[in-house]
């Protein structure tokens, strides 16, 4: 038996937590490697599998169909006995049956036996459903499967399996790019969303909540040490010295081994076309080394200028990284919602900090009159998710580590 699996689902054949959760995006092969991995325990012993979402008004509404495709694909036919209501393996008498919960508590409750449950579309259940779910399912050993993209922080599996911390979870993000077999076609739908809603973007093709707050930010748990492998920095920059202005905020951000996202940041009073501002600026991104330093800036003659600007100051920084310009779509709030609110669980501000910069990210709220510092940690947030030199340099330190 040959099946190919991505690298982030092969701890499904290993664990034996109670309750696996994976989350993510469209593309990552979620439901094709779950599907798989039911397929290969099925041949394994007998064993009953409980496919469920909350809403089946069919049997078309369930993964019946994707399960029938894999077994046509491995050329399994002559092992399984097929209907239009269950699948059963002829020679173990595993049986895989589909059921929706909502409204439909007793008949959950009634099925005996279950080895394996596997959610489908889990965002979607309720705290009910999921309350009759989970004693239902009881037999020694038994795992319950969660598949699904996340919509609200407080859904209540996103909630309780994947923010809690708990020893019989096993918890697993994937995406699109841990995928080895993304098709074309997905990938041109997804630089389509990319390019026309960020928001849409991460919610669909990174697996972030979608979560639009008007209330304010509010302050953020702090570390002492910087220990991100690699960051990126963003610059939302100010043109004028006007007062009343915007100003020029700068902010870095990266990743460290723990998974939290580590953030800093500068706010100056004076533009970009200051040239001590520009020296304050080099002189601060030189203590994290960003890999890629983004401008943030609609015009592209003046941003090539400035580019050009810090490249000739760098001198003998250790800063020596890659300089871009980007333009920000035009919903200023829907993406810093999209990316500072909906990261924040997982976001550490540095101790030591300049106090007006986290002061400026704290007290941001939906129509506040300057929000330059924020604007410049979601542009950074926003790259560091999404740039390919960062994908790339991530991979590379990956394949080192083996």
């Amino acid at each position: 038996m040959n099946i190919e699996v991505p690298e982030k689902l092969l701890p499904l054949y290993t664990t034996d937590k109670r309750f696996i959760v994976i989350g993510g995006g469209r593309g990552g092969a979620k439901s094709h490697g779950v599907g798989d991995f039911l397929l290969v325990q099925s041949h394994a012993r007998k064993s009953r599998f409980l496919c469920c979402r909350e809403v089946q008004n069919s049997i078309r509404d369930s993964v019946w169909q994707l399960l029938v495709e894999k077994i046509h694909r491995y050329e399994w036919e002559r092992l399984f006995d097929i209907t239009d209501k269950t699948i059963v393996h002829k020679k173990t008498r595993s049986d895989f049956i589909f059921k929706g919960m909502y409204g439909n508590a007793q008949d959950i409750k009634s099925t005996e036996g279950i080895q394996y449950a596997w959610v489908e579309e889990a965002q979607s259940v309720s705290r009910k459903s999921l309350d009759i779910l989970t004693p239902t399912v009881r037999n020694p050993g038994s795992q319950i499967i969660f598949t699904y993209n996340p919509t609200l922080e407080d859904d209540p599996v996103h909630m309780d399996y994947m923010l809690a911390e708990r020893d019989d979870t096993l918890k697993i993000q994937i995406n699109w790019r841990d995928n080895p077999w993304f098709p074309d076609v997905l990938r041109s739908d997804m630089e389509y969303d990319k390019k026309i809603s960020m928001s849409k973007y991460l919610h669909v093709w990174e697996g972030h909540c979608e979560i639009f707050s008007d209330e304010m930010v509010g302050a953020f748990e702090t570390v002492d040490v910087w220990d991100c492998q690699y960051c990126v920095a963003f610059i939302d920059p100010s043109f004028s010295d006007k007062n009343g202005t915007d100003r020029t905020a700068v902010s870095v951000v990266g990743v460290n081994k723990k998974g939290d996202i580590l953030f800093t940041g500068m706010t100056f009073q004076k533009s970009i076309a200051d040239a001590a501002t520009r020296v304050q600026i080099i002189d601060f991104l030189a203590q994290f080394t960003p890999i890629e330093s983004v401008i943030e800036s609609q015009l592209a003659d003046s941003s090539i200028f400035f580019i050009d600007a810090f490249k000739s100051m760098e001198g003998a920084r250790a800063i020596k990284n890659l300089w871009s310009y980007k333009g920000q779509f035009k919903n200023k709030h829907e993406r810093i919602a999209a990316t500072v609110y909906a990261n924040k669980p997982t976001m550490r501000i540095l101790n030591g900090t300049q106090q007006a910069y986290s002061l400026g990210v704290s007290r941001y709220y939906k129509g506040t009159k300057h929000e330059d510092e924020i604007d410049s940690l979601a542009g950074a947030l926003e790259h560091l998710a999404t740039s390919p030199i960062v994908a790339e340099y991530a991979a590379a330190i990956k394949v080192l580590k083996r």
